[in-house]
């Protein structure tokens, strides 16, 4: 069991090939994840548009002089 403790401890820690294969997928991840985000905010923006809208509705009905065919 000791002998194999100092063969691990030579093993390079990132060797040409993991470092391909992080760029590969830093590559695909990256893009997407981006798209993502866009999208997401997005629609919040959007959603938060039109919550805007509603509200803004419902304070003018609110705040409206009441019309003579309420008073009837």
């Amino acid at each position: 069991m000791l002998a194999s403790v100092p063969a691990a401890v030579q093993l390079p820690v990132f060797s040409l090939t993991n470092l391909v294969i992080l760029a590969i997928v830093a590559a695909v991840v990256y893009p997407l994840q981006k798209k993502l985000r866009e999208s997401i905010s997005r629609r919040r923006l959007e959603r938060w548009a039109e919550e805007d809208r509603q509200a803004e509705l419902e304070r003018q009905e609110r705040d409206a002089p009441p019309s003579d065919d309420e008073h009837r």
